[in-house]
Order: structure tokens, then sequence, then C-alpha cells
């Protein structure tokens, strides 16, 4: 493919200055750039020919919310997206290294130990994958970059959520590695991955194709009708690719059991999806070496997971459908006062979620089996109001916040912690992210002020953010327009968002609720970064980040104080999940404005906090209450 044109060929992607060109699809093309901080980072922006095609903007931006809902382990982290005029961009991780066509081709064939870990590690990126709810359905050696901490899977431009019908139209691959189903039309599922997979590795292995032909017809022919072409391909590895190249989707491996065939262990099979009622399992302390998959990892952990010894969850079959906000499995419980705040993640391969009380513990769930996992993490001496799960390091931690005026940050497989000292007020919301290569907590507090803190060594980093009159109560981390920025909330009514690394205000202060503003969530919204408010006033609120303005009316319907706010995104459509006094919570269509469904009712109490995430693919809420139970709800629509 030739270098695009001038007119194509961007100096400057928003914040980010383009060093060199990278490649290039049928979607759009790609640079290496410059983040404001000095890494390197990769910039895709949809070709200027699609740029006025509303679908071809919605498909571009659907494939950040898949990347999204995968461990970060397995493929280029998405870090921030946007309009760069009337063209969408999207900035990931850039991963060093070449692809594995390219590495074939001019190296010759994988043999040996390497080929047999190039095999894991792969299937274990694709079980992942699936397990996230996504089918990639492009999978090839052009699409696997040998990175220097092992294969990371690329390129989700054309795949598909699980949770809705994944047919031909719009689902053509490449060539030589597509799976029969996708030529004729058939149903596109987990199953033509793996046959993908087994193509990819019999290239890997040979140098050649597994189903030649001298023009796309005759390839396409060959998939269909011939078998594949294994010579050259090792036994050991020979069987495994031989079933997985089965006409027959049905009678293909899964991700799972291609992990367990490779390494000879005994992994966890993962259910498609929860039962709405489920039994429990002892709880455990945590292993010191679970993965989380809400952090980076090296692949080469990724591997290890399959062979790591684990709890093992019960094996279900699917579920059957469930109605949009159906609960599902039990409530938690376990606290002896007021759930305050609920995280979600996921921990050695298991869905989790960290709850924080009022009883002055943190708990971990499995949200499998609704059952505790370990002791609690006590510490605090009073309140905890606020809890994040996170990776520091390749080791899983929790972060929680505290009315002592500290935060803690807990070493989850040790089980001790460390204490961030220094504010003189209740801490009330604590949230992670990132400063260039510095992991940061940045804290908010009733003192006034928001705090950033070095992970690594619990010391305060840098200057408070000072501005607001009264009470900070809530604070967000993310990426706006190539910019590391907190969003904070308070008693002054107003949203204020912050440069984190500059310590420096951006735009103006967002006013437009009466009272305290109690609850942030940041997001995007058709690739605009956008922040979404609950408060005293009863309504949410969107506020758009470009414009610096209120989006739209608020949402209203609660009847009582918004407490807690959440967003996400569902087949393609960006939602906000807002939890309230009245008892309630809401899921909200931010096009339109509209509520989603009926509210979700179950709890007794006034409802405090929620937060949105994947429970083996399907997506759900957890919300905690003044009622002492955390509460699981089915966020997939009935189809």
């Amino acid at each position: 493919m030739s270098r695009p044109q001038s007119g194509d060929h961007l100096g400057q992607i928003a914040a980010y200055r383009l060093i060199r060109f990278l490649g290039e699809g049928g979607q759009g093309v790609v640079y290496v750039g410059l983040s404001p901080s000095g890494d390197e980072v990769a910039i895709k922006v949809l070709h200027a020919r699609l740029s006025d095609d509303p679908e071809a903007r919605r498909r571009f931006f659907r494939q950040v919310d898949l990347a999204r809902r995968v461990a970060p382990f397995c493929t280029a982290r998405v870090l921030d997206m946007g309009m760069q005029a009337d063209r969408p961009y999207i900035v990931s991780e850039y991963v060093r290294g070449e692809s594995l066509e390219r590495a074939v081709r001019q190296d010759g064939p994988r043999t040996g130990g390497g080929l047999e870990r190039l095999a894991v590690a792969t299937a274990t990126a694709l079980a992942a994958i699936h397990r996230a709810g996504v089918v990639h359905r492009d999978l090839k050696p052009g699409n696997v970059i040998l990175g220097p901490e092992g294969p990371v899977v690329i390129d989700f431009g054309i795949s598909r959520a699980l949770d809705h019908a994944v047919t031909q139209t719009g689902a053509f691959g490449t060539p030589g590695y597509m799976a029969p189903e996708q030529v004729s039309g058939g149903e596109v599922g987990p199953a033509a991955d793996v046959f993908s997979w087994a193509a990819t590795m019999v290239f890997a292995a040979t140098g050649r194709r597994a189903f030649a032909g001298e023009s796309v017809a005759a390839v396409l022919h060959a998939l269909l009708y011939d078998p594949p072409d294994l010579s050259g391909v090792p036994a050991p590895l020979r069987s495994l690719v031989t079933t997985c190249l089965d006409k027959n989707p049905a009678r293909r491996l899964t991700a799972d059991d291609l992990v367990r065939a490779l390494t000879g262990g005994d992994t966890l099979t993962l259910p498609a999806a929860p039962e709405p009622d489920f039994e429990g399992t002892p709880s455990r302390r945590v292993p010191r070496r679970a993965v989380l998959a809400v952090g980076a990892a090296a692949a080469a952990a990724a591997v290890a997971v399959a062979m790591w010894p684990r709890e093992r969850d019960p094996v279900r079959p699917a579920a059957p459908a469930l109605r949009f906000g159906a609960e599902l499995g039990k409530p938690l419980t376990g606290h002896t006062n007021d759930v305050r705040a609920v995280s979600l993640g996921t921990l050695d391969g298991v869905p989790v979620t960290l709850t924080g009380s009022d009883d002055e513990t943190a708990r971990l769930w499995n949200l499998r089996t609704s059952q505790q996992i370990g002791r609690p993490l006590a510490g605090h001496t009073e309140w905890v109001r606020s809890v994040v799960l996170d990776q520091l390091d390749g080791v899983p931690i929790a972060v929680t916040a505290s009315d002592d005026d500290t935060a803690r940050v807990w070493d989850l497989p040790a089980g001790g912690s460390r204490v961030l000292a220094g504010h003189e007020g209740d801490v009330k919301c604590v949230a992670t992210g990132r400063i260039g290569g510095r992991h940061v907590a940045v804290t908010a507090s009733t003192d006034g002020t928001a705090r950033v803190w070095d992970l690594r060594t619990a010391k305060e980093y840098g200057k408070p953010l000072t501005g607001h009159e009264g009470g900070v109560w809530a604070v967000t981390v993310g990426q706006a327009a190539g910019t590391t920025v907190a969003v904070t909330t308070g008693d002054d009514g107003t949203v204020r968002v912050w440069d984190l690394a500059a310590r420096k205000q951006l735009g103006r202060s967002l006013t437009g609720h009466s009272g305290w503003v109690r609850s942030v969530a940041l997001g995007f919204m058709n690739g605009t970064p956008v922040v979404v408010t609950g408060g005293e006033d009863m309504t949410a609120r969107v506020w758009d980040l470009i414009a610096w303005k209120q989006l739209g009316a608020p949402l209203t319907g609660h009847t009582g104080v918004v407490w807690s706010v959440a967003m996400g995104n569902l087949d393609g459509t960006p939602v906000a999940v807002t939890a309230s006094e009245d008892r309630t919570v809401r899921v909200w269509d931010l096009n339109t404005r509209k509520p989603l469904g009926a509210p979700f009712t179950g709890h007794s109490d006034c409802v405090w906090s929620v937060a949105v995430g994947l429970l083996d693919g399907r997506p759900v809420a957890v919300s905690g209450s003044r009622d002492q139970t955390a509460r699981t709800w089915n966020l997939a629509p009935v189809r």
C-alpha cells in the first residue's frame, strides 16, 4: 500500500505530534506519534473519504469499546480518542516489534520452543478476548505483533461483541485466514477466531498458508471445500491445528480448550454468561500470582495464568436470556453497615467486585458465586467512601478512601496496605490513572483539595488541586484530547477539569446543577470526551469537554439525590448509569437522553454507588446500598 498523499498525511493530531507513517487499512491510516509527555503512541485516523459517513464513524469508534473490554495483556491499550476537524482518531499504546507475518517472511518459520510459546501466548490472548465477550474476526499473522513482552493481538476494526447477532454482513476478514462460515455468510462466533488462530499457526510453522490459491476465488474455494496443507507443521501442534481447522465450527476446540491442550495444565473453563442463581464456593486468600485485568500485564504472565493453581468455579452452561435490568445471582452480603462504594475488575480470570462500607472495611467478591474472597481489608478507622481496583507493577491492588482523612493502597496478594496521609478532612473519593509513566492516585477531600499520589512511593506528587469553594466530593481520571485529566465536583455546585501534569484547571468551571454535585464519570460520546455528573438536584447532567458546555437537557426521573454515576457503552450506544437516594438504579441512552427500560428495583434503602463492567462477556452494573448489600444487574439487551 502506498504512503498516503499530503491530504492524508497530518502533522499533528490534537496534542499528538506525528513522527512517522506506520500503515494503512480499510478503515484508516495509522501513524506513530508522540504524546505530550513524550511517549510513543499509535494513532489511527479514519480515511477522509469515510469521514462524512455516520455508520463508518460508528464502526470506527465501536472498536474502542471492544478493545477496552479485553484484558490489557493481549492487546494494545486504548489511551484516547476524539475528532480532528471532521475526522475521528484513536490513540493506543504503541507496541514495538514486527508483525508475525513480516518476521516469518524475513527470518523464516518459527520452530521448537519459539513456536510453542507463540501458540500458547496467542491462544491465551484469544481466550481472554472471548472471555470479554468479543469476537475478533480478523486474526491473522499481520495482526499479531511480536512485542518485547510477547505477542500482542491488534486491530479490532471489524470485531463484534457476543451480545448481539453476528453474521457475514460487514464481517469479511482476510482470505486464507477466514473461517468457512465467514465465506459462506453463516453466523460468525468465537469458533471462527479459533479457525483463524490455527491458520495463523500453520503460517508461523511453515511460512505458507494452509489454504493456497492463485486468486482470491481459489483461496475461498479451498477454505470451503479443500483440506488444509499441514505439511511441515510439527506433530505436537498438528493434531490441534487439524481439529481447529474443521469446516464445522461446532467440532472445533474453544480457546480455553486450546490453552488447556497446549499447556497440559488444568485451566478454568469460563461460562458464556452467568445463570441468575449461583451456588457458592469457599472463600480464600487471593493467590500471590493473581492477575487483575484492569491493569497492564506482561504476555509471559498471561501464558503462565493457564498453569497456575486456582480456585475452580462451577462450570455452567450458557444462561437463558434475561430481561434488561434483571438481578443476577444473590446479593453480596457480609458488611455490617452501609455499602458506600463499588468497583469492578477481573482477578485470576474471575470477575470480581470490591465494596467499601461504613463498617470501616472493604471486601472482595467473586461475582459468579456471590461469595466473599479472602478476609476483609481492615485498617481504616472511619467509613470507607470510595474503592478502586487496579494493578501496580504487575501486582493487583486496591485503593480505598475513608472519612479518617486517609487513603490506603492494598497489596491484594500480600494483604498489607500503605497509607496516603496529608488531607485535613474526610477523603470522599479516589481514582487512579497515569501521568506519563507514573502511576498515580487522585483523592478528593472535604478540606477543599484534590491531591495526587505516586502509587509506587505512597508519597504526595506535586501540588494539590485547589479552587473549589467547600469540600471536593468526587474525582475521576482519564484522557481528553491527549491530556491526562482529573475531573472534580464539590459543595460549590461546580465541575472542574484539571491538567494533571501541569496542575492547572482547563477551561471554565461547569455550572448548572442547583446544589452540591456528588458524583462524576468521564467517557466518550461519538468520539467527544464528556463528563456525566449527579447531584443534590436529583438530576444527572452531561458536559462536553471540547465545547465546555452542558449537552442537552438534564437526565430527570429520580426522586432523590443522585449519589453515583457511571458511564459505559451498550452495543455502540453510550449510556450513563445512575444510583439514587430513591432506592433505584437507572440506565440512560446518552444520545436520546431517554431512560433504557424501567428503573432497577431491589434495594430497600438509598443506593449510594454504582459501577459498570463485564461478567463473562455480559455487561452488568453493580450497586451498593444503605441496606448493607451490593447487587448485580443485567445490562445485556434481550434480542
